[in-house]
């Protein structure tokens, strides 16, 4: 008992991941373990690097001598658009933020419905500004035409951003957080040591320069990765399999079994996709 308290005391100022493992792998009994990982957990949750959100903005000035032509005003009226992101980097070096980060990550970019970061979703809101550098660089631009273009990009970017976030998984923080702690127990139960590993690869001089805890905690990030992408299957219910091969949706990156090659979007995306095809044809055909 009093060396449970003594580790309590120490993980609180303790920066070192392998401290925590060692201990763990070397404890007398259950509850011991589960002593050890409560408090790894508390200082998991406790950690200063917090889920943040915020607003970016893809935005443009328009030149000043352009301002009070036709089309300068009609870009003017576009000149920011406005999403959300979240950080997903951190200055911090110690493994409590690194996870806790990762942690955050996982959460911003499966269950965050507010969080549409697809690159074709992106893209389509990109589209007052490209087409005003496209004008300034000297293509002809009809200012009609290219508003109607804009707000049919616009239309486009909302209707893709409603399939995304019916694309993202359901869960609460408060119930991601207890999903996460499975996933960490089980990390920890079969998390082997550096020289466990080293004396069953061939690689026995590969770790001597590198730290321990940065070993730990690739470990446990590339884990936490594994372990979500099993869930995802399992909340899509798609079966797994070691024949099967998995792709996400290119629009609004729902997870799919690839039957094909040439499976490149889910049902919902496909039509929109189609939708995207005949307005092009239908602008092709206007301008011959």
């Amino acid at each position: 008992m009093e060396h449970i308290i003594r580790w309590k005391e120490a993980a609180i100022i303790t920066r070192y991941l392998y401290e925590i493992i060692e201990d763990y792998q070397n404890a007398a009994s259950v509850s011991e373990q589960n002593e050890i990982f409560a408090s790894f957990c508390q200082m998991l949750w406790a950690s200063e690097n917090k889920r943040r959100t915020y607003y970016k903005n893809i935005r443009f000035s328009v030149r000043k001598d352009l301002r009070n032509t036709a089309p300068g005003q009609m870009f003017g009226r576009w000149n920011q658009i406005t999403y959300k992101g979240y950080q997903s980097k951190t200055k911090e070096t110690d493994w409590c933020s690194l996870i806790r980060q990762k942690v955050n990550n996982l959460y911003s970019r499966y269950f965050d419905k507010e969080i549409i970061l697809e690159q074709a979703y992106l893209h389509l809101l990109a589209t007052p500004k490209r087409l005003y550098y496209q004008w300034i660089s000297g293509i002809e631009k009809d200012p009609g035409q290219c508003e109607e273009d804009i707000r049919a990009a616009m239309e486009q970017a909302e209707q893709l951003y409603t399939v995304c976030r019916q694309a993202k998984m359901e869960l609460s923080w408060n119930d991601y957080k207890k999903l996460t702690e499975t996933f960490l127990r089980r990390i920890f139960d079969n998390c082997r040591s550096i020289e466990h590993f080293e004396s069953e690869t061939s690689f026995a001089t590969m770790y001597d320069f590198i730290e321990e805890d940065h070993f730990y905690i690739r470990y446990f990030c590339k884990s936490l990765s594994g372990y979500m992408s099993n869930y995802r299957k399992a909340y899509y219910g798609i079966k797994r399999g070691r024949n099967k091969t998995y792709v996400t949706c290119r629009l609004c990156g729902r997870l799919m079994e690839k039957t094909n090659n040439r499976i490149l979007y889910c049902s919902q995306c496909r039509v929109i996709r189609n939708r995207e095809k005949t307005r092009e044809s239908m602008r092709r055909i206007r301008n011959v």
